[in-house]
């Protein structure tokens, strides 16, 4: 669950020197579905991509789940890179040494993503992560 967020946040320091490619920005807006296995539990992801090149994105596995908000680019070669400005949650219990024991930490803000789109069709997208690799098929809806 983690992974896609960290996956889907990755790289955005390196999106500063590509350029953007507004034509290509519409063709991903919409809202769009997949899953994959994760440590061995099955997880579904859900992203909706605005116009106006904002995003929302969450991914459950099991009874948890993760969402972040912010921005996104498209680029002229095929790439969409993220750029995280909110998540949850914010916080995650730490077990203590003693039984029953533990305490609330802050979980960090992921860090955006890079993924190489490509469409195989009118309505199914596949994303591969340009940095920690792996893919997932996104359906729109």
């Amino acid at each position: 669950m983690r992974r896609f967020s960290v996956i889907v946040a990755a790289v955005l320091s390196v999106l500063g020197a590509s350029t953007d490619s507004a034509a290509a920005a519409p063709s991903v807006v919409g809202s769009w579905h997949g899953a994959l296995t994760m440590n061995g539990q099955r997880c579904t992801v859900a992203a909706v991509l605005n116009a106006n090149r904002s995003y929302i994105e969450s991914v459950r596995c099991g009874s948890l789940m993760t969402q972040q908000s912010g921005t996104y680019r498209v680029f002229a070669n095929g790439e969409i890179g993220f750029s995280v400005i909110d998540w949850q949650p914010k916080q995650q219990w730490v077990v203590g040494a003693q039984v029953g024991s533990g305490h609330y930490a802050p979980m960090a803000k992921p860090p955006g993503g890079l993924f190489k789109y490509t469409f195989v069709s009118a309505t199914t997208m596949i994303w591969r992560d340009v940095n920690f690799g792996g893919s997932i098929a996104l359906q729109r809806l």
